[in-house]
């Protein structure tokens, strides 16, 4: 919401859904508690203006009315020093906040409680909040109900599925969300999944209020058990990609009848569908096979699949064990195992959190068998998908002589495919790469080749989470479009949440937009999706450029140190090193890091050296330190450029 027009350059932004935060012109403000509170309320009232008296009262309302009203005066004083001017206005009798200067974030999707975790210990305030968390979430939840009916009613049933779990998770005993959510799984053929969320919901409503689901719920249920379940045939999937199936899982120490492990492969199911590294056979087809046709090369001949996801889950008490394999389906080969022990609560979450943990961890192994394969093949046989394979371990290995290959691979699936949507994403990221890591002779030259393969990537991206991720990275590692390089990845992660790739490349957007909790929170967030990832090392070189914003140096170096330690390649960080130094205050070290790094390129030249730089407007001293710590190493022998 935008109170009016801005009518000048250092516009407040105020972010009321989630934790409260405040910036103003990308900066973030360190705003006091009853500060902060007088702008949320004042947010909260556009193009109005509130008593002084009222606004006493509500944030003092402990205190005296006279002490109340010197506290707001002297809070009002300290808050005009904070922000940006002509922000806050006052007269005798009244205070407002001015038309245009103030902006408020828009929300999430899945709209966050209002001011989360906010407290303040004012009557008045506690009622005022309590008030607008009210109608905060009554607003999100029909907006989310609207979205899955208006899905529903477009025949997107993994759209409605989602938005109607996002109304179940602002109200778990929301009837109308249930509904919608057993429409959109009997939508997508999936009666059990549908059944299995009405059972649940029943025995969460029964638990809360000692009542049973209205008769239109149940009516509902009684449909669903009625439908027979029709013959399920494999999809004809793109033989581009690897086949994907997720099996039946084996259920023990479980009643007879009870279907918590069904429910668990349909959120592995969903969730692996949301990547597009690879087709996913849908579930109802998978669960048509018979007991006889359960062995790997049955099963995957059945299914048109390549690799098959079988496992089991075991529960005692109060803990459940799953375990999970990936398996080759023409030669039964396990690729990948892994147990996963956690505690049975609200059901919905704990089916949630597992199948984040499997998707998370299968992709980079489905990935690796995948290369593997494409190796066996010889190069000049190759289709457009095995060079783009064949490439990702140079691209991973974060050299220039590797990097040249993985361009070479990526240029021979263009060759086979002019417009392949991973092709151009991947080489795109490639190419920036060799821009910025000082590997080309050329910056410019190369940046200008990198931004034609960013727009050509651009008009074929559509919804496909590796290529949206890919463009975001070239476009934010070369400062050319932060904004289209957010759109990007939040559109990335929006398709496929559990993509860790996206969330490391968001982590460092935010490092660029000077969002140092956001960007460390994102990096967690990678690095427990793919704990093995071949970008870890980037994990950790992020983690230290955000903590570096917060000025922790010495955490930031610790970070730096893992992040060469894992990216034995990664020489250039050496830069990282040399700058937080600086920075710290070690020029003895600082100028010691910046030999070291110049060793590592030898002809690197100083106008390469700088030209190479990233140019960050929120952390002009950072650069301004490597701009001297270059001046200064370079001079010293300047015959090796």
């Amino acid at each position: 919401m935008l109170f009016g027009t801005p009518p000048m350059a250092a516009r407040l932004t105020l972010d009321l859904c989630g934790p409260f935060r405040a910036e103003a012109g990308g900066a973030p403000l360190h705003l006091p508690l009853r500060g902060a509170a007088i702008l949320c309320v004042l947010a909260r009232t556009p193009g109005q203006r509130m008593a002084r008296a009222d606004l006493a009262t509500l944030i003092w309302g402990e205190r005296g009315e006279a002490q109340a009203r010197a506290s707001l005066r002297q809070e009002l004083t300290a808050l005009r020093r904070l922000l940006p001017e002509a922000t806050l206005a006052s007269d005798r009798t009244h205070v407002w906040l001015e038309e245009g200067a103030v902006e408020e974030a828009p929300a999430a999707a899945t709209a966050a409680p209002f001011l989360e975790g906010f407290q303040l210990t004012s009557p008045g305030f506690s009622d005022w909040l309590a008030e607008q968390r009210r109608n905060h979430s009554d607003s999100a939840l029909g907006d989310a109900l609207r979205r899955a009916e208006q899905a529903l009613e477009a025949g997107a049933g993994d759209s409605a599925r989602r938005a109607a779990r996002d109304a179940l998770a602002i109200d778990p005993i929301a009837e109308p969300a249930i509904r919608l959510l057993m429409r959109a799984e009997a939508a997508l053929g999936n009666r059990a999944g549908a059944l299995a969320a009405y059972r649940y919901f029943a025995a969460g409503l029964h638990a809360e209020l000692q009542v049973a689901p209205t008769p239109e719920t149940a009516a509902l249920a009684d449909s669903l058990r009625a439908a027979a379940a029709p013959a399920a045939s494999p999809p004809q999937p793109d033989k581009r990609r690897p086949v994907l199936a997720v099996l039946p899982f084996e259920e023990l120490g479980a009643p007879s009848g009870d279907m918590f492990a069904d429910g668990i492969v349909e959120e592995i199911t969903s969730a692996l569908s949301r990547t597009d590294a690879f087709d996913v056979i849908a579930r109802q087809s998978a669960y048509s096979l018979g007991p006889d046709e359960r062995d790997h090369r049955t099963a995957a001949a059945r299914l048109g699949a390549d690799y098959l996801v079988e496992g089991s889950v075991r529960r005692a008490g109060e803990r459940v064990r799953i375990s999970v394999q990936l398996i080759a389906g023409d030669s039964g080969l396990t690729h990948w195992s892994e147990r996963l022990d956690d505690t049975l609560g609200d059901v919905f979450d704990l089916q949630d959190r597992i199948a984040v943990q499997v998707a998370g961890h299968l992709a980079p192994h489905l990935r690796r068998a995948e290369i593997d394969r494409a190796h066996r093949r010889p190069k000049a046989e190759r289709s457009a998908y095995e060079q783009v394979l064949s490439a990702l371990p140079h691209f991973w290995a974060h050299r220039k002589g590797e990097n040249l290959l993985a361009i070479a691979h990526l240029e021979a699936a263009l060759d086979a495919r002019p417009e392949d949507p991973l092709a151009l994403g991947y080489l795109a990221w490639a190419r920036a790469q060799h821009c910025t890591y000082h590997w080309s002779d050329d910056p410019a030259r190369d940046r200008a080749e990198t931004q034609r393969v960013i727009e050509r990537g651009g008009l074929v991206a559509g919804d496909r989470p590796a290529v949206l991720t890919a463009l975001s990275a070239a476009l934010s590692v070369l400062n050319i479009d932060f904004p289209l390089a957010r759109s990007y990845v939040d559109r990335a992660l929006q398709v496929d949440p559990n993509n860790a790739w996206a969330w490391m490349r968001s982590g460092w957007l935010h490092v660029y937009e000077g969002q140092a909790d956001a960007s460390l929170a994102a990096m967690d967030r990678a690095e427990a999706l793919s704990p093995l990832d071949p970008f870890r090392f980037n994990i950790h070189l992020g983690r230290a450029a955000a903590l570096r914003l917060q000025r922790r140096y010495e955490d930031a170096l610790t970070e730096v140190k893992a992040g060469i330690l894992h990216g034995p390649g990664v020489s250039w960080a050496r830069r990282m090193l040399a700058g937080t130094y600086a920075l710290l205050g070690d020029q003895q070290q600082a100028l010691e890091e910046t030999r070291r790094w110049r060793a590592q390129y030898p002809g690197l030249t100083r106008e390469i050296a700088i030209a190479s730089l990233p140019e960050w407007r929120h952390e002009r001293h950072y650069i301004e330190a490597l701009h001297q710590l270059i001046d200064q190493v370079w001079s010293e022998d300047p015959d090796q450029d």
